[in-house]
């Protein structure tokens, strides 16, 4: 992946910085918690003759994930936490095409809560350790009804929404994940356009903080070519009493391509603009991501280079979006720095015996002036066990050089699905 995971004598090796006993003490935690199987009976959902039939004939549904973090940051203490997050969902049948959902989540610590920081929201804290974005918040998480009718769907209320999680998604990484109220239409009947619109109004976020809006986000997706798929979308992010709101217009050429048996030829390139948009304050500036890859017998290798622009007063920025799964996984770039990002990274991907295997190296710069902001490396195993199990190991350190400080974290986690 480029570079060694030791960056200096502190970080000796892959688990450096952290407390051997500590991790060993977490990870038979987490391997006993979520060992404990949880068993919902339902009937699959189905269209129902009466209303009746359809709100007793839905299904059930539950998500228990128990996941223990650790991160050594330089500057603030080590924080470790062991938290369980449980979502349990009840989906009606069908009924003249409407259906509905709702879902409450609740997460918790398990152990010390005073061994991470939590910086805002309900559950915030002024613990002087470093942060792992965890709160213990029980909520409604979703509330919907959905409409149906052809190969379109509509959906009112609170849900989840994944538009483009590069722009605006549920940040589904953490425990609490992020959630919105409004309306979103997602209208499939030309069979090579695909059209996704949503009006939200409310964002309630990771850390169980409410934020009104009125923002618009769109995407068409055409399929008119084999190999490749255009994407034009806009987002029009309006959050009230705030000065970061922004207007995002951009488009996305994507697709794969066979060059031999057995190999396939992989490649993207998003380009947008971002401007101010209603009570914004020097927001905005150019974006880019350029991606190649090949795919080879079973093993995905990609090559990209991300650029958030800035000029050393504004920067493009993402509020919404889902921003751990981009720009190195310890976090550190949540924000464009004011001159601006270029995210140069290089991604192997595979799957061994059944264990999900992924390895991504990131060089970072500014896009103005070009200094060198540091590095990282991230490093995934996960494996499925059957249809309701999974398991993982995941690991990313920062080695910083002009921006912010060395970072590492650590995480292990398992999953039941019913």
């Amino acid at each position: 992946m480029g570079e060694s995971l030791s960056c200096s004598d502190k970080k000796a090796t892959v688990l450096s910085g952290f407390k051997l006993n500590q991790i060993s003490k977490g990870i038979k935690q987490a391997v006993l918690a979520s060992s404990l199987g949880v068993a919902v009976v339902a009937q699959p959902a189905v269209a129902a003759d009466t209303f009746t039939e359809a709100l007793v004939g839905g299904k059930a549904s539950i998500d228990l994930n128990v996941r223990y973090e650790a991160v050594d940051q330089k500057g603030v203490e080590d924080a470790s936490a062991l938290t369980e997050r449980t979502r349990v969902g009840y989906k009606t049948g069908k009924f003249n095409g409407f259906d509905a959902f709702v879902e409450m989540s609740g997460t918790e610590s398990i152990g010390e809560r005073n061994d991470y920081h939590v910086p805002a929201g309900p559950d915030a804290d002024s613990n002087a350790v470093a942060v792992i974005a965890d709160p213990a918040v029980t909520r409604l998480n979703q509330a919907w009804i959905g409409y149906g009718v052809s190969e379109s769907n509509f959906k009112l209320g609170k849900q989840r929404v994944t538009v483009d999680p590069r722009f605006l998604g549920n940040v589904g990484w953490r425990q609490t994940e992020q959630v919105f109220t409004g309306f979103r239409a997602q209208v499939n009947e030309l069979s090579k356009v695909k059209l996704d619109y949503a009006y939200l109004v409310e964002a309630d976020n990771l850390l169980g903080v409410k934020q009104p809006m009125k923002t618009h986000a769109v995407k068409a997706d055409v399929s008119a070519f084999p190999a490749l798929k255009i994407s034009g979308y806009g987002y029009f992010i309006d959050m009230d009493n705030s000065t970061a709101d922004s207007q995002t217009l951009g488009v996305r050429l994507a697709g794969a391509a066979p060059i031999s048996e057995g190999t396939k030829l992989i490649y993207k390139a998003d380009f947008a603009s971002q401007d101010d948009y209603a009570d914004a304050n020097n927001v905005g500036g150019d974006y880019r991501n350029l991606e190649l890859g090949v795919k080879v017998s079973g093993v995905t290798l990609v090559a990209a280079q991300e650029v958030l622009g800035g000029d050393g007063t504004k920067s493009f920025q993402t509020p919404l979006a889902t921003k751990h799964a981009y720009n190195g996984w310890a976090d550190k770039f949540l924000a464009t720095p004011a001159n601006g990002l270029v995210d140069n990274s290089f991604k192997v991907a595979t799957k061994i015996a059944g264990n999900k295997l992924l390895g991504v190296y990131h060089d970072y710069s500014a896009d103005k002036g070009g200094a060198h902001y540091g590095s990282e490396v991230n490093v995934l195993l996960a494996r499925k066990f059957g249809k309701n199990y999974t398991a993982g190991v995941k690991y990313a350190n920062y080695d910083a050089d002009k921006y912010a400080t060395d970072t590492s974290k650590l995480w292990v986690w398992g999953t039941v699905k019913f």
